[in-house]
């Protein structure tokens, strides 16, 4: 039995490292950038990939293999469905809906690249969808493809992974499973809007999804290296009242929202008053780890801040910064957060996304 996982282009090192912690019975079978399969125990189950999703900080996505496709030059997508819904009966596999991906081409953000389907991809998706048997095809029966996937769902996983090879697998969504995993290759259907001022949008709105933070009208938000404001407008969008902290300047777009403060200045020279009703932090600051968990520590040991979370990046300046990851967690749980979840996020980049809740 085979797992195909996604993580991110030139996390691969890393993330079998990772691998090779948490799950020695795993061994690596085949890899590309981007996409890497492992053996695994015969006895493997749904249950167990939802473990591995959970557990594992870089997997964007697994499934159980069922087989692999290459596509010969004269054939079709046609032809492509068919072969994989062969695969399928071959298998004796009941799916209720159908995710179509690809692994990336490059890193998040390089040369204007950003993940997510292609109208190639979308019309695999639907030409799959159009030669579905009846009798493989029992959940709801949305044919968007970026549809979220349901509770108790089997999903079936069409992954190219070059021109004309595609992987085929399964995996279910079973309860804690990740969000990421209702959608085609752990990706969100987020876009960033024209308006969006850097792409910090794109990595705080996919944050706030995974996370789930109930922020709600009126909630003041503390943004920490808030320059040029993309961050702070996923907050406001959400109708918060947001305090941005960057000694660089702010986009007037966002510096003249009626629900947005700037304090220009270093968050360490700043008076600590300004805070006092500040219920939710978030933190996107280009410096080493250990330096954003000194800012925020000073902030989320206090007691007269009525804190419900934060959200921040650790910037893994290289990789080797991930074997420090047990100390920085250490330090967060003597913070007192019952709730710490870290995540490389499909729009991070190199760097982890870091979730903490009381």
């Amino acid at each position: 039995m085979f797992l195909f996982t996604l993580c991110q282009v030139g996390a691969e090192t890393t993330f079998k490292t990772e691998i090779r912690r948490l799950f020695p019975e795993f061994r690596l079978s085949f890899s590309r950038p981007g996409f890497l399969t492992f053996k695994v125990p015969d006895d493997l189950t749904l249950d167990n990939i939802a473990d591995f999703a959970n557990r594992s900080i870089f997997a964007r996505m697994a499934a159980l293999s069922l087989g692999k496709i290459n596509l010969e030059k004269a054939e079709t997508l046609n032809s492509l469905a068919d072969k994989i819904w062969a695969i399928t009966e071959a298998n004796r596999i009941f799916v209720n809906r159908v995710h179509v991906f690809r692994r990336d081409p490059l890193v998040p953000g390089e040369r204007g690249f950003e993940p997510g389907l292609t109208p190639e991809l979308q019309a695999l998706h639907r030409i799959l969808i159009e030669h579905v048997p009846k009798q493989k095809f029992l959940g709801i029966h949305h044919t968007n493809p970026n549809y979220p996937a349901q509770p108790n769902e089997t999903i079936l996983n069409v992954v190219e992974t070059d021109t004309d090879c595609y992987f085929v697998g399964i995996h279910a969504i079973l309860e804690g499973l990740p969000i990421q995993f209702c959608y085609p290759g752990g990706v969100l259907p987020i876009t960033i809007p024209d308006d969006a001022v850097s792409r910090a949008w794109l990595k705080f709105e996919e944050g706030l999804c995974w996370s789930g933070f109930p922020i709600l009208q009126g909630d003041y938000c503390l943004d920490i290296g808030a320059a040029p404001g993309g961050s702070s407008q996923v907050l406001l969008s959400r109708g918060a009242k947001v305090l941005g902290v960057d000694p660089a300047a702010i986009e007037p777009s966002v510096l003249n929202h009626p629900h947005f403060t700037h304090i220009r200045s270093r968050i360490s020279q700043t008076k600590r008053s300004l805070y006092r009703n500040i219920r939710w932090i978030i933190a996107d600051i280009n410096v080493a780890p250990n330096y954003t968990l000194n800012v925020l520590e000073e902030l989320a040991t206090r007691k007269d801040i009525p804190l419900c979370g934060m959200l921040f990046t650790l910037k893994l300046f290289h990789w080797s910064l991930v074997e420090h990851l047990p100390t920085y967690i250490n330090r967060l749980q003597h913070w007192g957060f019952a709730d710490i979840r870290v995540k490389q996020l499909v729009f991070n980049r190199q760097e982890l996304m870091v979730a903490v809740q009381h």
